[in-house]
């Protein structure tokens, strides 16, 4: 086997061990979204936890924004404006929370649905294998 073949293999193994993009972005919304649910403010240190979680969603969304408006990227226009409208949403209701003026289902919610859409974009498309 020639040094090539062998790093094309090597490449393949790396990109299936970690994944697609989407792949890692819904593991990340996943993640984040269980950390807002799971955060009970009634309990010792809730507040803290909810407030973590709810600057680490913030932080997720801040790159999304910044992944959206890249001139390279290639999504499609209306999906584009409907995900930068999330993100201002979801920056202005952080700031409301943390505050403590309201609550964060709505944001709960929010990651809920952009995980059923990775979800269900991951089930209708098929693995790319590379030459």
């Amino acid at each position: 086997m020639h040094a090539s073949e062998m790093a094309i293999r090597g490449y393949k193994n790396t990109q299936k061990s970690m994944g697609s993009d989407t792949e890692l972005e819904l593991k990340i919304f996943t993640s984040i979204t269980g950390r807002l649910a799971g955060a009970d403010v009634a309990k010792p240190g809730g507040i803290s936890t909810l407030n973590q979680a709810v600057t680490d969603n913030a932080k997720l969304w801040n790159l999304l924004f910044l992944d959206i408006t890249n001139p390279g990227n290639a999504l499609d226009d209306g999906l584009k404006s409907s995900l930068i409208y999330l993100a201002e949403f979801t920056r202005q209701h952080t700031h409301k929370v943390l505050n403590g003026d309201a609550g964060h289902q709505i944001l709960i919610e929010i990651n809920n649905n952009v995980i059923a859409g990775k979800r269900a974009f991951l089930a209708n498309t098929p693995e790319i294998e590379a030459a």
